[in-house]
């Protein structure tokens, strides 16, 4: 009688060093983004340093990071089911088990930062599986209507409802915002409670409802997009042999970043000259806020994919290791340094911390993420010199295995 194939853990030594790259560039706008929600997106900071420093971040980081993450689960999940044939072995079960302790760890997470993904992409993952065997045309045509979900709901919703708020003066504005910054800061249990009433109030996001905002640009509609779209390049293997498709990764590079970067400056365009707003509704007509919507769900998904044909170009070249070689070690602890990240940023804005939510604006902001970045490349270069899996990975490993996975090197 032949022996059972067991599901197992990929050796780190197989590991795509190239996709952990981009998966450790996609953790920093992760937190970036994560850090601006905290009090930096408010239009109450009016210097220009700061005013220049959040438009950076919304051009090329909002919502952009946050694609490029859920495209690198897509991806991740096409490379676990297709070594899992190639081994024929029946990895459904201990996905779907993987899964659950993902949701558990998003959980864990959710308690300090109510923004917190895994919970989501926990969710999502069982979606997931009901389009593995779907032709990849199909696919791609599936992720195009989830990212067309956005413009078009807003457009109709826009037409039915009408303009129902008036343009107001940006003094208007200013004033009603920092009254309300006034009183997160004195009331809001991230600014003045303790550890526990932030717990408390976080708790009321789990489990997260993957419908309450469907058609929204940050919804799960969009996301589940980017995962077909990662798992388009998993059953392709674009990513498995990038010097077969070199030629490909290099036209995703520039017309991704080319057309991103036209769809975000016309979004601003419109900004300037309508008075549009991505997370305000009905405020101007139909049809200009549907071509900003439409320019933005298309432009940030085109960006997010050229940043990552972007980062595997560089990794085949020798004279960019320098700069995207440390960023492999962040991706092989992806769930380990998004934990960490929470750590410390919940630390650094919340009341039982240091107390900086809505007190520091987005250069600052911006300097810290980059401080804390630095430090967690730096540890995690140094860990995995000793280690085999980051400390989160190794416990997530070991359960979903139900076996202790060796540690050290």
């Amino acid at each position: 009688m032949s022996d059972i194939v067991r599901p197992a853990p990929i050796d780190p030594s197989q590991r795509l060093r190239h996709v952990d790259m981009v998966r450790g560039f996609a953790l920093f706008g992760v937190m970036l983004v994560n850090m601006f929600n905290f009090g930096a997106t408010s239009i109450i900071w009016t210097e220009p340093h700061d005013v220049a420093t959040q438009s950076v971040m919304r051009f090329f980081f909002e919502t952009k990071s946050w694609r490029l993450f859920s495209f690198l689960f897509g991806f991740g999940f096409a490379l676990q089911f297709l070594r899992a044939e190639q081994r024929q072995v029946n990895f459904l079960p201990t996905y779907v088990w993987r899964l659950v302790l993902l949701f558990c760890f998003g959980m864990a997470n959710a308690l300090l930062y109510d923004g917190d993904i895994l919970m989501y992409y926990a969710e999502m993952g069982l979606l997931l599986v009901l389009f593995w065997k779907m032709p990849p045309r199909v696919l791609l045509l599936i992720a195009a209507g989830c990212l067309f979900a956005f413009p078009a709901q807003r457009a109709l919703q826009t037409i039915a409802i009408g303009t129902t708020q008036h343009a107001e003066s940006f003094e208007t504005r200013l004033e009603r915002a920092q009254t309300r910054n006034t009183e997160l800061l004195e009331t809001h249990p991230y600014s003045v409670g303790t550890i526990t009433d932030v717990i408390k109030e976080n708790a009321q996001v789990i489990p997260p409802n993957l419908f309450s905002d469907y058609y929204g640009v940050e919804s799960a509609v969009p996301f589940f997009a980017m995962f077909l779209l990662g798992l388009y390049v998993g059953r392709r293997r674009i990513l498995h042999e990038p010097s077969r498709h070199e030629p490909l990764i290099r036209r995703t590079c520039y017309w991704g970043i080319g057309l991103g970067v036209i769809a975000m400056s016309l979004e601003r365009i419109l900004h300037f000259a309508t008075g549009y707003e991505l997370f305000r509704d009905h405020l101007i007509a139909p049809l200009p806020q549907f071509v900003g919507d439409f320019a933005f769900a298309y432009g940030a998904t085109a960006l997010a994919l050229g940043y990552a044909a972007g980062v595997v170009i560089l990794a085949r070249h020798e004279r960019w290791q320098g700069l995207v070689g440390p960023l492999a070690a962040v991706g092989r602890m992806a769930l380990s340094i998004y934990l960490t990240q929470t750590l410390m940023f919940s630390t650094l804005f919340y009341g039982y911390g240091l107390g900086q939510a809505g007190r520091i604006g987005p250069a600052i902001v911006l300097f810290y993420a980059v401080a804390f970045f630095a430090i967690q490349i730096f540890i995690a270069n140094w860990w995995l010199q000793r280690f085999r899996y980051g400390p989160a990975e190794w416990l997530w490993r070991s359960l979903t295995y139900r076996q202790r996975q060796p540690m050290r090197l």
